[in-house]
């Protein structure tokens, strides 16, 4: 008895779980496939300046030995080594002395003594800039040179009297 009665309910069973498939599988599903049409983009017009006023072909055709760079603020410290010393007499002073002189090279280097907080002095005379630092510690002065060589700047300090 126990077999046939778990035989129907195996069979019950087995009935449920094919009718139950039969509906999940055979359902009817409207499904609307929209298409999107290709749009190939819009050419973008590439409007050249032809004109010979424009301030970067202005700036291009400018020999470098022409050129300033515009500022907004100047700052001007007069005799700042002149007044430590007291006196009128003479100050002891480093120069820095580099190898090579342009754009970049003086840019790094202004960078460099402004981040380590040391006073400086940049004079031009001939055409080539001159570096008097007014710093007391050979560390922080060693430390000028070290930091400049990161930028490919061979540089030494000299002691000099203003």
């Amino acid at each position: 008895m126990q077999k046939k009665v778990l035989g129907a309910v195996f069979l019950l069973l087995f009935a449920g779980v094919g009718f139950f498939l039969y509906k999940l599988l055979h359902q009817n599903v409207d499904v609307t496939v929209e298409v999107a049409k290709y749009e190939s983009p819009k050419k973008q017009e590439i409007k050249q300046e032809t004109s010979e006023t424009v301030w970067i072909k202005e700036m291009a055709h400018k020999d470098a030995r022409e050129f300033v760079f515009p500022v907004n603020e100047l700052f001007m410290q007069i005799d700042s080594f002149g007044q430590k010393s007291g006196s009128g007499g003479k100050l002891k002073s480093f120069r820095l002395v580099i190898d090579r002189v342009d754009r970049y090279s003086l840019f790094c280097i202004i960078q460099t003594l402004t981040s380590l907080h040391l006073p400086y002095m940049v004079i031009k005379e001939d055409k080539v800039p001159l570096i008097y630092i007014e710093e007391k510690s050979e560390k922080q002065l060693n430390q000028v040179v070290l930091e400049l060589e990161k930028y490919d700047i061979k540089s030494k300090i000299v002691e000099v009297w203003l």
